[in-house]
């Protein structure tokens, strides 16, 4: 039995670098949004703005900020001057809003939540939860500059959105544009991810940096096999797992995804229940509460939009 698991799970690995490669080189792709490629003079009036106002952009100010994690140590935000966040917006509300992301990528999405990551992990027997280190730090330019092209940006146009987009050669958290770019230059990405999960009639969604596998089978050994599988298709994407935050976590255990259970429902984790449910009491009876009002309402609040869409099949 363990040479069938292991057969199946390098096949998965073959058939993972398989669909990547060809995601890369296929020459079926979408046909782009109009014939000829869209030029400098395309992007200027697209964003309202002159010639001169472009030579002025060639660079941008950022200023660099350190801020707590909840889990730990600093996350770094990157933040444009006003003139470059302004223009951050107007090109992410009229050039990246109507462009489709992979349907696995859940995150930065209008219309879908931290429920909607969690949903399709409810009751199975395995999930898998992978956290992708430094993510937007370790999307390069270059991956940018590539999707730009792909759409069919001519290079002079391409300059001046990566210039904008950009910072120190990767995507700026801190940008208005980085949530969303980050979307689409990883569709190749979470194509070849969703590819790895199908193969084993499983679930994918990505919320950011927070990678979430669910599967049906109950082999340790596979799951570990899929594992190396995502680990060698991030890295081939030019991201690192971070494994002191992988799991593997099975049915008997709590499933969280999002911060949210997913063992039978989605639902908000027990203990926080209880906690809610004290400091209601609490409040009710004039008693000083672990929550501010303000805070309590807007648990309430959350409380009461995960029950509602939980129930959305």
């Amino acid at each position: 039995m363990a040479w069938i698991i292991a057969a199946a799970v390098a096949m998965a690995i073959a058939v993972a670098f398989v669909l990547l490669k060809s995601t890369q080189d296929s020459k079926s792709t979408p046909p782009r949004r109009k014939p000829e490629p869209f030029t400098l003079a395309d992007l200027l009036e697209r964003l309202q703005l002159t010639e001169e106002d472009a030579r002025q952009l060639e660079s941008p100010q950022w200023r660099k900020a350190f801020i707590p994690k909840s889990s730990g140590g600093t996350r770094l935000l990157e933040i444009p001057d006003d003139v470059t966040l302004a223009l951050q917006r107007r090109i992410l509300h009229r050039l990246l809003s109507g462009l489709k992301s992979h349907p696995a990528a859940i995150g930065f999405e209008n219309g879908k939540s931290i429920v909607d990551a969690a949903r399709p992990h409810s009751g199975k027997q395995f999930v898998i939860r992978i956290d992708i280190e430094r993510f937007f730090e370790s999307t390069p330019v270059t991956r940018v500059e590539e999707y730009f092209r792909f759409i069919g940006w001519t290079d002079d146009a391409i300059r001046l959105l990566t210039t904008i987009t950009t910072c120190e050669g990767h995507l700026p958290q801190g940008a208005a544009t980085s949530p969303r770019l980050s979307n689409l230059v990883n569709i190749r990405m979470d194509h070849a991810l969703q590819n790895v999960a199908e193969r084993f009639h499983g679930h994918y969604t990505r919320y950011a940096d927070d990678i979430t596998f669910s599967f049906h089978f109950r082999s340790g050994r596979k799951a570990r096999g899929i594992v190396q599988v995502i680990r060698r298709i991030l890295r081939q994407s030019g991201y690192r797992m971070n494994s002191e935050k992988t799991r593997i976590l099975r049915a008997h255990q709590q499933q969280q995804v999002m911060g949210l259970v997913v063992n039978e429902k989605v639902a908000i984790p027990r203990s926080r229940r209880r906690q809610l449910r004290a400091a209601r009491h609490r409040v009710r009876q004039g008693k000083p509460a672990t929550f501010s009002p303000e805070q309590l309402q807007g648990w309430t609040a959350f409380e009461k939009m995960v029950e509602d869409q939980a129930s959305i099949d």
